[in-house]
């Protein structure tokens, strides 16, 4: 794998800074002056790799995702498209949640935002149809609905927790008739 470029190098820093003080003092209380000193270039230098503040966090945000995806899916033993959603679930639930600003940030400002989420969305739909014994494209969309919908929810009331946004999660899909014991193994 080549060496990376400075450009890149440079543009991680950035990411890396930008992110962690996302952690400490929340996307909203960090300013893009921050971001830039805590990573050690000057202010412009952040508005040449990052349009804005918001593109800062959707990319940081899609890193993060990135990785959570990749270990759900080396711990994913599920034989069904219910059973994969709720494995997956239980992963990006738990990172949203442990995220709630950043999340409900992201989602306020990209929901309407179809060119973000497509690729992952087209991905994670061929994902859980690649499951199915009886692959629609519907029963996917409607499954990612429920899955999101959930995740709402969860992000609004601060004291549910990942498990409970799994349980309601495998309770609506019980209701649809996906099969679902509410077990994530599956």
């Amino acid at each position: 794998m080549p060496e990376p470029s400075k450009r890149q190098r440079t543009r991680q820093q950035i990411l890396n800074a930008a992110w962690q003080l996302f952690r400490e003092q929340g996307y909203q209380d960090t300013s893009t002056r921050q971001i830039a000193r805590a990573a050690g270039v000057a202010d412009g230098t952040v508005f040449s790799h990052f349009a804005t503040k918001l593109e800062l966090l959707q990319e940081g945000m899609r890193i993060q995702i990135d990785q959570v995806l990749a270990d759900a899916e080396q711990q994913d033993r599920s034989h069904s498209a219910a059973g994969r959603l709720l494995h997956f679930a239980d992963y990006l639930y738990r990172f949203y949640l442990a995220h709630r600003e950043f999340s409900r940030e992201l989602l306020k400002e990209i929901v309407w935002q179809q060119d973000y989420f497509s690729p992952q969305l087209l991905a994670f739909r061929q994902r859980l149809e690649a499951a199915d014994d009886h692959p629609a494209p519907a029963r996917a969309e409607v499954m990612l609905d429920l899955y999101f919908m959930t995740l709402i929810q969860g992000l609004n009331h601060p004291r549910l927790e990942a498990g409970d946004l799994l349980a309601t999660l495998a309770g609506k899909m019980e209701i649809l008739g996906n099969g679902v014991p509410g077990q994530t193994g599956q």
